[in-house]
């Protein structure tokens, strides 16, 4: 309560510009109807197409907003840029899984405000915000990727100056600020950096921050969907450390429910949930049926070919098992997110919900 009261204090005597598009901003200065740009605490935002309509009070917003923080701070931070209180943003700085969110919010307000001068030439912008971009943190950083993403080029034939480096992002990725491993998962996506795959997917299972590891994933997943869920049914199954097996679960939560093989994938991992022998099965592979020699045999003066057949099988079988009940809880977690079906606790109820899934998408003979 501290805080609100104080940001009110700080919030009483600013506007919150209000567009004809909809679209709200903090003024750092007093906005006027029908202007068509407005001063932030951030930099400008251009409004030439998008004219100044009204003013509200900056207070009464974060306000009215206030309840929803307590109960779901990801809403509450998206609520918050969609109404401009860009100050109220900045003074948070969560942890865990809501400081995604969080920063999203922010980056989506800061690709309509413009930090540098107009005087800075085009071919310089991008490389003068990503070196800011490097010096700050939480919400600031997070407001310049907003603009990066805007600035830079897309495409392999973009000019060197209007994109950023991959050794850059690479090196942002492998960072020890987390901040900056999210700011490079998004940025790599904007660019379609597909070089990175390798190095996002290890991210993706390896980024203890949240934050990162989404970035990372959704970066995957953006330029490369069905390698991206691959990945991760194999890191689920195959990861050595349960964090990263979870994480694996997560993102298939997150990013696999238009494939129906992720469900398949989370069933058969859950049934191996609490097997004692040697695990569940997965095959992946083909069988090839070759002839490959003759027997021949001599009756009535006829001679007859019996061919051998041998059967050749190419591919991989992996062991599933669960170890623990905290990834159980995961994969069934997973499932009901992607399904928005709960059938029951245990493995063999969604096994019983798979066959009537099954069932019923079958063909009617």
């Amino acid at each position: 309560m501290l805080l609100i009261s104080t940001l009110l204090l700080t919030l009483s005597a600013q506007q919150v510009a209000v567009f004809e598009s909809g679209a709200r901003i903090e003024c750092a200065k007093s906005a006027t109807v029908g202007a068509r740009s407005v001063e932030t605490p951030a930099g400008v935002w251009d409004a030439s197409m998008d004219p100044v309509a009204a003013v509200a009070d900056a207070a009464e917003e974060l306000r009215v907003l206030a309840p929803l923080k307590q109960l779901d701070f990801a809403a509450w931070s998206h609520r918050a840029a969609e109404r401009g209180l860009l100050s109220a943003l900045l003074a948070e700085d969560p942890k865990g899984s809501a400081r995604a969110a969080w920063l999203d919010a922010l980056a989506g307000l800061g690709a309509h405000i413009d930090p540098l001068s107009a005087k800075v030439d085009r071919d310089e912008r991008v490389e003068e915000m990503w070196k800011r971009m490097q010096k700050a943190e939480g919400g600031r950083c997070a407001l310049l990727v907003g603009r990066i993403e805007v600035e830079v080029s897309d495409g392999a034939t973009a000019a060197p100056g209007r994109r950023v480096g991959l050794a850059d992002l690479r090196r942002a990725l492998r960072g020890r600020d987390a901040d900056q491993r999210w700011a490079a998962g998004r940025l790599a996506l904007r660019q379609h950096e597909t070089s990175m795959l390798h190095a996002l997917r290890d991210a993706s299972f390896e980024d203890d921050e949240p934050c990162g590891s989404m970035a990372a994933a959704a970066a995957l997943y953006g330029m490369d969907e069905d390698r991206a869920l691959g990945w991760w049914v194999l890191g689920m199954w195959r990861e050595r450390s349960q964090d990263s097996r979870i994480r694996a679960v997560r993102h298939l939560a997150e990013f696999g429910a238009s494939e129906p093989a992720v469900v398949d994938a989370l069933v058969l991992t859950l049934s191996a949930d609490g097997y004692r022998g040697a695990g569940a099965y997965a095959f992946f592979g083909t069988q090839i049926t070759i002839v490959s020699d003759f027997d021949v045999e001599v009756a009535l003066a006829s001679a007859i070919a019996d061919p051998n057949i041998t059967t050749l099988v190419e591919g991989a079988v992996l062991s599933v098992r669960i170890y623990g009940t905290t990834m159980a809880g995961e994969v069934r977690g997973a499932l009901q997110k992607i399904t928005g079906a709960d059938p029951g606790p245990k493995a063999s109820d969604w096994k019983r919900w798979q066959k009537q899934q099954q069932a019923a998408a079958a063909p009617a003979q």
